[in-house]
């Protein structure tokens, strides 16, 4: 409401100062962007949540200003249309104006199949907010072969030593596809730890006995069942002097701290 009491040299009533707010006022701006052969309307509000955008839209120049129409569009090079649609969809979705975001404490995370592709756009665009939220997502969707392939794309040093130690580990070997993945300095390392484990301490074509092999042997006791058959005649135990899992994963851990991944 106008105050009368308050009014200008002409008699006529002043209006009182106002200010935005600093949460829920709302550039709605749309910008057109294509991406490829796509067409999409944006809020500007969303762009300036990237430094890259931010800065580009700061040294904007022209009229009509570009993305002001269909026919004068901002142009993205270098990208899918659907990884951008994942970008959006994952943007909007986290939005602090979104249902859950009002009525929840915990929004839901995006779909799996939108993770990969908008932390790719985050992190290309200086999203770092996002970049941040996605970042954990992504850990928990890739197997361990997608990490390092993820790790050294992003220089996320932290996944490789665990990843690489996960493959050298785990019982099956590594696959055609996934060597095609990893890279030649990967596929030896894990293919070198690996035969470490599998053979001990115990020379190839020498004959040995259990004990100077490193192991002990267990007849008929169930707290020394075949891990794989769940049998307990001549059950082998290994002995402390044969690599075991600590010493691989500190042998991994050298070897990525080295350069090596």
């Amino acid at each position: 409401m106008v105050d009368k009491s308050q009014k200008n040299d002409k008699g006529e009533g002043l209006k009182p100062a106002t200010k935005r707010h600093q949460k829920f006022y709302f550039d709605n701006t749309l910008l057109v962007i294509q991406v490829e052969d796509t067409l999409f309307n944006v809020h500007k509000y969303q762009l300036l949540k990237s430094k890259v955008f931010a800065d580009m839209f700061e040294a904007a120049q022209g009229d009509p200003e570009e993305g002001s129409s269909p026919d004068n569009p901002i142009m993205l090079e270098g990208v899918s249309a659907s990884d951008f649609e994942c970008l959006l969809e994952v943007l909007y979705a986290t939005t602090p104006t979104s249902f859950f975001s009002h009525f929840s404490t915990q929004q839901p995370a995006p779909e799996a199949s939108l993770v990969i592709p908008a932390f790719r756009l985050a992190n290309k665009w200086s999203f770092d907010d996002l970049r941040n939220y996605l970042l954990p997502l992504a850990e928990k969707e890739l197997n361990d072969v997608d990490k390092i392939v993820f790790g050294r794309e992003f220089d996320i040093k932290a996944w490789l030593a665990p990843a690489h130690s996960s493959l050298c580990l785990r019982n099956d070997p590594i696959t055609e596809e996934e060597a095609a993945k990893l890279g030649t300095n990967s596929v030896a390392l894990i293919s070198r730890l690996r035969e470490e484990l599998r053979q001990g301490t115990v020379p190839p074509g020498n004959k040995t006995c259990c004990g100077c092999a490193g192991y002990s042997i267990n007849d008929g006791a169930e707290e020394h069942k075949c891990h794989k058959c769940g049998g307990t005649a001549h059950v082998l135990t290994r002995g402390s002097d044969q690599p075991n899992r600590d010493a691989i994963v500190g042998k991994v851990q050298k070897w990525v701290d080295d350069g090596g991944a």
